[in-house]
């Protein structure tokens, strides 16, 4: 008789197997699936006032197709906190990031206490959330938070770590922040740190951000340090603690992210450009997902608004990729900052772009005097100015009408172009059958989509 091998297998059956034969279990080929959390998942909010972050959803192991996404519930009490999400559905290709505004509105009856909530994914029947904690704080004296990004951070030893310390206006607080950090260690090969810039002026409603830099020399030995950043203005101090975890000096594979420029001025009505350069280091090899910081929550084109493209780059090992980050001036004005974040797995980095909206270049023109009188037969003149406006310096095309329209009318003489900054003449000139009367001339200057006019009277007398 054949002996038989047993296997028990964790379902309770028993199995027989032949002797000489091997027993082996394939594991099952990981299904598809997405993540989200929300960033920052932690805000401070006065009563009567919105805040807003970004839901980011990532496909797991090759997951694409339509995410339906579905707010907190709001309570019925009066004061109670209502939620939006935008968009609703949101399409998620494989192996990718997209994202969503979540949007907190409270009012000034709103119990000041902490809320838990969370935004709510589904697919099928795929189901995830995104828990999203919010204060709701008076809207009494102006105040400011103090956090960093990121609040905890693995350098290598002999190289430097950086996080950004961002300041945030509550309740119109507007001032100048003074920055200190904790004492640094003395010992040899001990690291250092410092605080740049070390005094920030923060506008009512904005923000406004430092970098905290971690030094560490090769012989740094790998431990935990615990930097601490204090923000004081006047009577009102805040501080955030950030963490630095100091590893062995066999690099990992990792990229960085810069900004070029890192500060625009951008005309009202029009976009300007930065260009997001992304760099392998260490031999990184790797797709880096890349989105923003939100857009305002007003509409274009009052507020700015804007996009990058594209939003996600393959780095090569010891490569460079690159990205636009597009930022559109609002009407409005105005100045702020953009975040671009980039993703690859567990690594993380951002850089800051910061703008400011101006005025768009423009120009001016006067016809003077306002008014002459001219008998028959002979010219008068009038002078004609051309002012630039917001850095204008464009050619400025004129051209003259007369009304009414008569036989033996005013005719006009002046240049066809002028520049900006300029002074040329009109000449008018009758004739001795011009009939008498007052005559309407109309000077319009134009440049590419401007237009000015300016209107002046001719008095034919005999």
């Amino acid at each position: 008789m054949k002996l038989f091998s047993l296997f028990i297998l964790f379902t309770g059956l028993v199995f027989a197997v032949p002797p000489g034969s091997s027993a082996s279990l394939t594991p099952p080929a990981p299904s598809s699936d997405f993540t989200m959390s929300a960033l920052p998942n932690v805000l401070t909010i006065p009563q009567g006032s919105a805040g807003k972050t970004i839901i980011l959803l990532t496909s797991v192991n090759g997951f694409q197709g339509d995410v339906t996404l579905s707010p907190p519930v709001s309570c019925l009490a009066i004061g109670c906190p209502e939620y939006t999400i935008s968009p609703t559905i949101v399409r998620l290709a494989a192996n990718q990031n997209t994202t969503a505004g979540f949007t907190i509105y409270t009012y000034p009856q709103t119990p000041l206490v902490t809320y838990n909530v969370s935004v709510t994914g589904t697919s099928g029947s795929l189901s995830h959330s995104a828990p999203v904690t919010f204060t709701v704080v008076a809207y009494g004296p102006p105040d400011f938070t103090i956090s960093a990004n990121p609040s905890n951070l693995t350098v290598v030893a002999g190289s430097n770590g950086k996080s950004q310390i961002i300041l945030a206006s509550i309740n119109s607080f507007n001032g100048t922040i003074k920055l200190t950090t904790s004492p640094a260690p003395l010992c040899i090969s001990c690291p250092g740190w410092s605080i740049s810039p070390s005094s920030v002026d923060l506008p009512p409603g904005g923000t406004a951000t430092s970098i905290l830099t971690f030094y560490t020399t090769t012989g740094t030995p790998p431990t935990k340090w615990v930097v601490t950043v204090a923000g004081a203005s006047g009577s009102i101090s805040h501080s955030v603690d950030v963490a630095f975890t100091v590893v062995a000096s066999t690099p990992a594979p990792d990229f960085t992210m810069t900004a070029n420029p890192s500060s625009l001025s951008i005309p009202a009505g029009t976009t300007g450009k930065s260009l997001i350069t992304l760099t392998s280091l260490n031999s990184f090899s790797g797709t880096v997902n890349l989105y923003t910081s939100p857009s305002p929550l007003c509409p274009s084109p009052q507020c700015a608004t804007w996009s990058i493209d594209p939003a996600s780059v393959n780095l090569v090992p010891d490569g460079t990729a690159m990205a636009t980050l597009s930022i559109f001036g609002g009407a409005q004005g105005g100045y702020g900052n953009v975040t671009v974040y980039g993703n690859s797995g567990s690594l993380s980095h951002s850089v800051i772009v910061s703008f400011k909206i101006t005025p768009s270049p423009d120009f001016t023109i006067t016809v003077s005097p306002s008014s002459q009188t001219v008998r028959k037969g002979s010219i008068t003149t009038f002078t004609i100015k051309v002012t630039g406006t917001n850095g204008f310096n464009n050619t400025v095309n004129l051209s003259a009408t007369i009304a009414p329209v008569t036989r033996h009318g005013p005719t006009t003489s002046l240049p066809s172009t002028v520049r900006p900054y300029s002074t040329s003449t009109l000449a008018v000139s009758t004739e001795r059958s011009t009939q008498l009367g007052t005559y309407t001339i109309t000077v319009t200057a134009t440049s590419g989509s401007l237009t000015h006019t300016s209107t002046v009277t001719v008095t034919v007398t005999s």
